[in-house]
């Protein structure tokens, strides 16, 4: 991982971008749900959380019945086991966890494909690993493509509108892309769950830029909110947020 890469994440441990909550705490029910939708069991797992930052989803994990493992660039929570290292070269033998968690973390990577291969070795056979990511394999990332070419979007970020300053260490991620690396990461089997309350980012971008009124985003949301369950279920790149689980096979 480079210097600059790390500098920032130690400078900034508390900076927490996901569907499942923020500093100071995760959204439980939501996390369930998905772990529920996806068939995922953590009782009498071990799992490794890679980028946890304080370390809430091991909550969850433990309420399941599993054992709670974290790791981040930043020791940033007390009572937590958690290493302090980086996500593709993680301080454990092979095949050491029965489940990975990466929870809006892999699209910080800068060689993602090292991490899908460092996590392929710590899975065990049979064993799984959980992605949540956003995904701009829909309008949200042509609209990001043109603002490339255009002005107005960093290249190969994701952050719309210049709307917080880690858009330069954050990869560009689609759902194909995700496949890709983690296919060229040792894995066979992915099977994806979309956001459905996040549809209206990944169609019509423009709702979360400054300058839309406020009466007409508050329309366009309560339209998304109708509408948005189906559109995931027909076609999950719609979402702007994906939830993935990608199973390392015998």
């Amino acid at each position: 991982m480079s210097k600059n890469f790390q500098k920032y994440y130690e400078a900034n441990p508390d900076m927490v971008s996901s569907p499942f909550g923020g500093i100071d705490g995760v959204h439980r029910e939501m996390m369930l749900k998905v772990f529920e939708l996806l068939g995922i069991e953590l009782n009498h797992r071990r799992v490794l959380d890679v980028g946890c930052g304080r370390g809430y989803a091991g909550d969850v994990v433990t309420e399941c019945g599993g054992d709670y493992f974290g790791a981040d660039l930043v020791a940033s929570r007390t009572g937590v086991r958690m290493v302090v290292a980086d996500g593709s070269e993680l301080p454990f033998a092979d095949a050491t966890f029965d489940a990975v968690l990466c929870i809006d973390v892999f699209e910080h990577f800068p060689d993602p494909v090292a991490a899908a291969r460092e996590f392929h070795r710590l899975v065990r056979p049979g064993g799984f690993v959980f992605v949540s990511a956003p995904n701009y394999g829909n309008v949200a990332g042509l609209v990001k493509k043109a603002c490339e070419t255009f002005g107005g979007y960093e290249k190969d970020t994701w952050a719309p509108f210049g709307g917080w300053k880690a858009q330069e260490l954050e990869q560009f991620v689609t759902g194909r892309r995700l496949r890709r690396v983690f296919r060229a990461g040792g894995f066979r089997r992915a099977r994806v769950l979309a956001h459905p309350f996040e549809v209206d980012g990944g169609l019509f971008p423009w709702i979360a830029h400054p300058a839309m009124p406020d009466s007409i985003r508050f329309r366009l949301q309560r339209g998304f909110a109708a509408i948005g369950p189906w559109v995931a279920r027909v076609w999950p790149g719609a979402s702007l947020h994906l939830f993935w689980r990608i199973d390392r096979g015998g």
